[in-house]
């Protein structure tokens, strides 16, 4: 059987992103080995009101916050947004539906690649920011 690509086709495309911010502070007090990773994901939603089918969808990592505190070996800040385009044709719940959780999934690899490859370039062990259930995110963060 085959789908034609107009019925599976989704509403919702990923133009393009780019990287607003990144931070990286040693912690030169850091004593110890292994830590557990400790992070914070959050994120914000912008509908373009000049161009009514653009949303920015911008995500902003907290990695190992306040480092020296929590003697962490480091502390990393980074900030992303994704440009992406909804169909004229979706309705403002379906659009902000899509913006909150397709536009997020497509746009967090990016983050956690991010942190992976700039951790490692930082000489020290790279961190890997686990998969992470974006629907689940998004409703936490509505219910805080």
């Amino acid at each position: 059987m085959s789908v034609k690509a107009t019925n599976i086709k989704s509403k919702l495309r990923f133009i393009n992103y780019v990287v607003n911010k990144v931070e990286f502070y040693m912690n030169p007090k850091f004593t110890g080995d292994a830590v557990s990773l400790d992070f914070d994901i959050e994120r914000e939603i912008k509908f373009l009101e000049d161009e009514d089918n653009t949303v920015l969808v911008k995500l902003e990592a907290d990695i190992f916050p306040l480092a020296e505190y929590k003697n962490y070996p480091f502390s990393m800040k980074l900030e992303i947004t994704g440009v992406f385009e909804i169909e004229n044709n979706a309705t403002e719940v379906e659009a902000r539906g899509l913006a909150e959780t397709n536009a997020i999934a497509i746009l967090f690899p990016y983050l956690r690649a991010m942190v992976t490859t700039y951790s490692a370039n930082a000489n020290v062990e790279p961190i890997i920011i686990p998969p992470i259930n974006v629907l689940k995110m998004v409703n936490d963060k509505k219910e805080v």
